[in-house]
């Protein structure tokens, strides 16, 4: 367990000189490791943790319950990414880009009024999370999450939901995005380069200008995709069952099917084959599956998104775009991924010799 310890307090020495006005607590759930909270619920509702405030959720192969309590302040929640372990069987990662290789597993939780403008970075959700409309919850961030098990981003109730954003994300939720169809009225919704590897899109309640849902990556689904009001653009659609356009713009997409496209659609491949697009397999990292196949010249992904400024034509698909997917979601602070320290120290030792290797991860 010294690798942990020594990895966070690396980290958070570090993130102490850039974060001046905020303060940074390590929650850690692993017997024998000494943090300032051991669960994310307690931390959330400590009087000392206040808006502002970071929560690094440190990796356990212990899910933090939460006992399903509603987040009611601006936090920055920080996880160690995701898919870590090359070793697993189940679910393969990416090997290299830790440490540890465990994930920060948050369960079911709420997410509801005081947390307008909390960011989730490198977190892995289970179930979750919901957003309660009574008291919404505004301006929202996920970013290099993944979402797992039956819901992604629920809207657990009818009324306004305002300003989510979920960027470089994994969904694999049985139903990713859901709510309570068009009673819950979402606006300014931004999902971008994101790998679905099963669930749909139903947010029926969709409206507004200013709707985006670019450079995703959808694997072959049995989920429908619903979309109203909204700008959908550069996107690689799998074997999706059904798809709704209302009120959209769509352009320059990838479709494995020929679906019946809105007015004013350009630039679309549609009867595209996956297996001239993707690198698959099956081995490796879930989220390196999905990563272009190369040579990338004769890719039908290849420079096939809608060029930006008469300049740049990016890839289709979420590794394509400006701000592109990275593996693992590892979030964009310094890391270790590798770490050597001694098995034993000699009685009498005032010092240790370990070698560390660290990496921006923007």
């Amino acid at each position: 367990m010294l690798h942990k310890c020594f990895t966070l307090t690396m980290l958070i020495a570090f993130l102490s000189v850039q974060i001046v006005h905020a303060k940074i607590w390590r929650v850690n759930n692993n017997v024998g490791i000494t943090a300032d909270f051991t669960s994310f619920s307690n931390a959330a509702n400590a009087a000392s943790v206040v808006a502002g405030d970071t929560l690094h959720i440190e990796a356990s192969a212990t899910p933090y319950v939460t006992g399903n309590f509603t987040l009611t302040k601006r936090l920055i929640v920080i996880g160690v990414g995701y898919f870590l372990d090359p070793l697993n069987p189940t679910i393969p990662g990416n090997a290299g880009l830790q440490a540890t290789t465990q994930s920060s597993v948050i369960e079911i939780f709420n997410i509801g009024n005081g947390a307008n403008g909390s960011k989730f970075l490198g977190v892995t959700f289970e179930n979750g999370p919901y957003l309660n409309a009574s008291v919404p919850a505004l301006n929202l961030v996920f970013e290099k999450c993944l979402f797992s098990d039956f819901f992604s981003l629920y809207l657990n109730d009818a009324g306004s939901f305002n300003g989510i954003t979920v960027r470089k994300c994994i969904l694999n939720a049985d139903q990713s995005f859901k709510g309570q169809g068009a009673a819950s009225v979402v606006t300014n919704l931004i999902i971008e380069n994101n790998i679905f590897l099963q669930g749909g899109f139903d947010y029926q309640g969709l409206t507004g200008p200013s709707n985006i849902f670019r450079n995703n990556s959808i694997n072959a689904t049995s989920a429908p995709y619903n979309f109203s009001n909204i700008y959908i653009a550069n996107n690689i659609f799998g074997n999706v069952l059904s798809f709704t356009f209302t009120n959209t713009i769509v352009k320059n997409n990838l479709f494995t099917a020929n679906p019946v496209l809105p007015g004013g659609a350009a630039g679309n491949l549609v009867n595209v084959n996956l297996a001239n697009v993707y690198v698959g397999g099956g081995t490796g990292s879930l989220d390196s599956r999905m990563q272009l196949k190369t040579p990338l010249a004769s890719n039908p992904a290849f420079q096939a998104g809608l060029t930006v400024g008469a300049v740049v034509t990016p890839n289709a698909g979420a590794f394509g775009g400006p701000d592109p997917y990275k593996l693992s979601g590892i979030p964009n602070i310094p890391s270790i991924y590798t770490l050597t320290v001694p098995s034993a120290i000699p009685a009498g030792s005032t010092s240790m010799n370990a070698s560390i290797s660290t990496r921006n991860n923007n």
